[in-house]
């Protein structure tokens, strides 16, 4: 009689048999292996997707293929070929952050986190023989909580890097990619004017995921008997000459390209409203 006369007992129902239904398609059968879902794990099972059971597919869109190509090699790609990206540290994902303004649409557990942050911050159960400084960075100030910015009374504005830094943001992310002799970090920094230092890394981010299209056509062309020409392929070496890289260094055409391309889209965005692309 009680779970009869919960309000939620529908929901939880429906719930479950949704969890069961997309348990079974994507052949997992837990039943059978003598588990028990919480009520939690449920909610979340129910809103699984089976890929095979999408029906759309990229054969759908009409009149989009370079939009569509780009992102199959730039989004999909890093995701299906995790191994080509191990050792570079610009396919690493950014960080985010949860110290935004509080309003009456965030969860539960995000607002309960950022009440015991405060707390923690404003030195409640701290020793009181312990001294603690609390740093922040952040490009977004607007969108943080006042009560953050209360509890910070000295706040410092950096600037947009001007041609020497640059140059020296360019150099300290790309000293351990493989990059080819005619890198022009000089010439970079010159074409990147008010570009900040995110935006360098996703240049260069960009760059980065050119070489490993070229390999996966030069991959791909093998597989479907392609001609032996494109098969040459540099390849980057260690220190003893043992091959240790499938992928060429990345080049000053890469970098141009990927520059090419954030430009088109901050022109698109409103993030940039002079568009210069004569950088041949």
């Amino acid at each position: 009689m009680i779970t009869e006369l919960d309000p939620t007992n529908k929901e939880r129902k429906t719930a479950k048999k949704k969890a069961d239904e997309k348990l079974r398609c994507l052949g997992i059968e837990y039943k059978n292996l003598n588990l028990e879902l919480t009520e939690h794990e449920m909610m979340i099972a129910g809103h699984l997707v089976d890929p095979p059971a999408i029906p759309v597919s990229w054969a759908d869109i009409a009149g989009l293929e370079d939009v569509i190509q780009e992102l199959r090699e730039t989004v999909i790609l890093p995701i299906q070929k995790k191994e080509l990206f191990a050792d570079s540290q610009l396919a690493q994902p950014p960080k985010d952050s949860f110290l935004r303004n509080r309003s009456s649409h965030d969860h539960e557990v995000t607002a309960m986190m950022k009440a015991l942050f405060m707390s923690l911050w404003d030195g409640l159960i701290t020793d009181p023989n312990c001294t603690v400084i609390v740093m922040g960075a952040t490009n977004r100030p607007q969108d943080l909580d006042r009560a953050i910015l209360r509890r910070m009374p000295a706040t410092f504005h950096v600037g947009l890097p001007k041609f020497t830094q640059r140059r020296q943001i360019l150099r300290l992310i790309l000293e351990n990619e493989p990059t080819a002799e005619d890198v022009d970090l000089n010439r970079m920094a010159k074409l990147t004017e008010n570009y900040s230092g995110s935006d360098l890394r996703e240049l260069c981010r960009n760059a980065s995921v050119y070489r490993v299209r070229d390999y996966m056509k030069v991959e791909f062309g093998k597989g479907n008997g392609a001609g032996s020409s494109k098969s040459s392929q540099p390849t980057v070496t260690d220190s003893e000459g043992e091959f240790s890289d499938a992928l060429r260094p990345i080049t000053m055409g890469d970098l141009i390209r990927s520059l090419k391309k954030m430009k088109e889209s901050k022109v698109h965005t409103g993030g940039l409203h002079l568009l210069n692309l004569d950088m041949d």
